[in-house]
């Protein structure tokens, strides 16, 4: 299926004000005031992007997945399928790998620069398979960075935007606004598709198949459907794939 095609602004110009879901207004102090840092951690316990219903809803729905899988059971449930994963390459490639994940995490930037360089390195053998697998408790970003990536689906953008996502530090919410744009997604569209909880069921769909198939933390792999249990490096996951 061919993809929207739309004119954004160049993602060196200031970009339009957005109110993101949960942002006041009106700034408590003017723009230009704020200099500060990007801080190192992505998973503070306040919620910078605000608890609209949509985010609160899935957070309530996770909380109620419950593990489905028998003690040490390893294999990927149910099976990768090209016509409901979230796949980057050509879908039915010789090699798979599905990624149970979750944005805005200390392991996102390393698993976004792994993701690249396979991709890169096994352009027409490799489908790469993204399935969510966020823990609110943990990471409080990421449910609401996973409706962001459903949002862009809508749009048939959600890898570009996803690999955007696993670049950022995600602590301001104006990071997620100037990753709408460099991946081609009208910001307004997506918080819209964002508000009105579009994804909420996949997302969650996700997490159950994470359970049923005995996935222990985030970010987990599994290599032609079985469950990989070496070292998230090129050279290792390569070699699995052989």
């Amino acid at each position: 299926m061919e993809e929207d095609r739309h004119e954004f602004p160049d993602e060196h110009e200031s970009p339009a004000p957005v109110r993101l879901p949960g942002e006041p207004s009106v700034p408590s102090e003017p723009h230009a005031s704020h200099h500060h840092e990007p801080r190192e951690v992505v998973d503070e316990p306040v919620d910078v992007f605000g608890a609209e219903e949509a985010p609160t809803a899935l957070v309530e729905r996770l909380a109620a997945v419950s593990p489905s899988s028998p003690p040490g059971h390893r294999s990927l449930a149910p099976p990768y399928s090209p016509e409901r994963d979230r796949v980057d390459g050509p879908a039915r490639a010789p090699a798979t790998l599905v990624v149970f994940a979750a944005f805005g995490t200390p392991s996102s930037r390393p698993l976004g620069h792994l993701l690249t360089s396979l991709r890169e390195r096994h352009v027409s053998t490799l489908a790469i398979a993204w399935r969510h697998y966020p823990d609110p408790s943990a990471h409080p970003h990421a449910a609401t960075l996973a409706l962001a990536a459903e949002a862009a689906a809508t749009l048939y953008r959600f890898w570009p935007l996803a690999h955007e996502l696993l670049r950022l530090h995600h602590d301001d919410p104006r990071d997620l606004h100037g990753a709408f744009l460099r991946a081609g997604v009208d910001p307004r569209r997506a918080l819209d598709a964002m508000r009105a909880g579009t994804g909420i069921d996949r997302i969650v769909d996700d997490v159950a198949s994470a359970r049923a198939s005995g996935v222990p933390f985030s970010p987990t792999l599994f290599v032609n459907g079985d469950h990989y249990r070496g070292e998230l490096e090129l050279a290792a996951v390569e070699a699995a794939l052989l």
